[in-house]
């Protein structure tokens, strides 16, 4: 029989019917997942894989019944894919979720709230705002601050840097939203370290300003910005006329998690009248714990933090946030509408595609105040010092090894190496047999021409004597 006579069953709707038939539905999606696997993904091949999803029509004539959908997506989807909390994935800033985040996100896509306007999203606003507000008061902002929450960091850092740009332009009297970019901007610079995310430069060619606009500064042995080669770095643009319109720092770089001085940097920009901001996408979660909170000594001193939720928050994808030092500034990025932001709306509503790059957008804010309020700060801020302490021994561990050896100081939860004698063809091997084979779900990277192999801890469950077995399968592989 075609499905297509029963589409009024499938809205969502919140009353008794609708809610029974979301919980049964719920049950079957959680069934879906019980074809666990012993290691973090299958052994499928990349075209098997393919094979596998391609066989599966995407939307027949006359519908499936939603419990072989489910359970194909079971057998086929969630089978072959990976398993974050898997202590063997350990590749990526890739993140287990919590169980309030997790559930609280299907009322959030059952309510489906959109964030643009109040009166599409009232008590939704609200805790968006109530939860940019703690996070600016977590940070050291004054009252003043306050936030979005975005896709990502990379979103976050895009949104950031246009800011900057528009900062930059108001101070000259120039409109850059409605003239566009002024003569001057040819001179603009962005200066970051040579270890920055890459969305910085990403920004700089999305803004008109080209990725040569972003000046890299070299890095120490610790990979956080060098003062000294900042200094210079700062003085030959002013020597060549060029002006420096924001200076990035930041608190956990992808690859190293390395921590920029960032009360340093701060009386930098101060001096050249330049923007702030800090890419704590990573190690801003060590706002929760009291023995690393104080790595982002001058965080207060940012005009803009990037603080990632789906990193160490341990949240679903996506949820990030930027938070501004001043609230007014978000102005400088506000159009208005005359069908949904209009500038005359009842006093106290805020529309807050007013401060956003999007404009429809999920209330994603929710799950992290549901984590937030279950766990609390403390039981989180263990967390965060477990990952660390973790990623610690792993560096201890390989240091001690005869055959692997650190490329960079161990800092955040990123554990970056190789292997005495290695070439970077051996290190390929290594990781792409042990995702070939679904055993390990293994980094790999360059760092400063260097090529390296990656281990990030993301699991909090994870145990030393799984430190252990990963250093040994990787020995194991390279033996090979």
């Amino acid at each position: 029989m075609s499905n297509s006579t029963h589409w009024r069953d499938q809205i969502v709707t919140i009353d008794d019917r609708g809610r029974e038939a979301l919980r049964s539905a719920a049950v079957l999606a959680i069934n879906s997942l019980q074809r666990p696997l012993l290691r973090p993904r299958s052994q499928l091949s990349p075209q098997q894989v393919r094979e596998f999803i391609w066989s599966r029509a995407i939307c027949t004539e006359d519908g499936e019944d939603l419990a072989s959908v489910l359970e194909d997506f079971g057998e086929n989807v969630w089978a072959n894919s990976v398993i974050p909390s898997d202590p063997f994935a350990v590749a990526h800033l890739h993140p287990p979720t919590l169980l309030p985040s997790v559930v609280t996100d299907l009322t959030v896509s059952a309510s489906n709230q959109t964030m643009d306007s109040w009166d599409q999203s009232p008590a939704a606003t609200e805790v968006e705002l109530h939860l940019m507000s703690w996070l600016a008061n977590m940070i050291g902002f004054s009252t003043t601050g306050s936030g979005v929450m975005t896709s990502g960091g990379t979103a976050s850092n895009v949104l950031a840097m246009t800011l900057a740009r528009s900062k930059a332009a108001a101070q000259s009297g120039h409109d850059v939203l409605r003239a566009g970019l002024p003569s001057s901007a040819n001179r603009w610079r962005i200066l970051c370290s040579d270890q920055a995310h890459f969305s910085i430069q990403r920004a700089a060619a999305q803004l008109g300003l080209g990725r040569d606009a972003v000046i890299l500064v070299p890095t120490n042995a610790s990979g956080a910005m060098d003062l000294a080669a900042l200094d210079v770095t700062r003085g030959d643009i002013k020597s060549d006329g060029l002006e420096i319109i924001a200076i990035v720092g930041t608190a956990g770089t992808t690859d190293i998690g390395a921590v920029d001085p960032l009360g340093d940097i701060a009386l930098r920009a101060r001096e050249d009248g330049a923007w702030f901001h800090v890419d704590a996408a990573v190690a801003g979660a060590f706002l929760l714990s009291n023995n690393l909170r104080t790595q982002l000594d001058g965080l207060s001193s940012a005009d803009s933090v990037t603080i990632d939720f789906h990193k160490l928050w341990w949240q679903p994808f996506n949820a990030s946030a930027l938070v501004l030092r001043d609230q007014a500034d978000f102005d400088l990025l506000r159009v208005t509408s005359d069908y949904l932001d209009r500038g005359d709306e009842l006093e106290g509503m805020i529309n807050l595609v007013g401060r956003s790059l999007d404009t429809s957008r999920r209330f994603d804010a929710a799950k992290v105040v549901a984590t937030l309020r279950t766990l609390g700060r403390v039981a989180l801020g263990e967390m965060v010092d477990r990952v660390v302490e973790i990623t610690n021994y792993a560096a201890s561990s390989i240091e001690a090894d005869p055959v692997l050896y650190l490329v960079a100081p161990s800092s955040s939860v990123m554990c970056v190496f190789s292997a005495r004698g290695a070439r970077e063809d051996d290190l390929r091997r290594v990781q792409q047999q042990l995702l070939a084979r679904g055993e390990m779900v293994l980094g790999r990277t360059i760092i400063k021409g260097q090529p390296a192999l990656k281990f990030t801890f993301m699991n909090p469950l994870s145990s030393e004597s799984d430190v252990d077995k990963l250093i040994v399968s990787v020995v194991k592989e390279l033996a090979l």
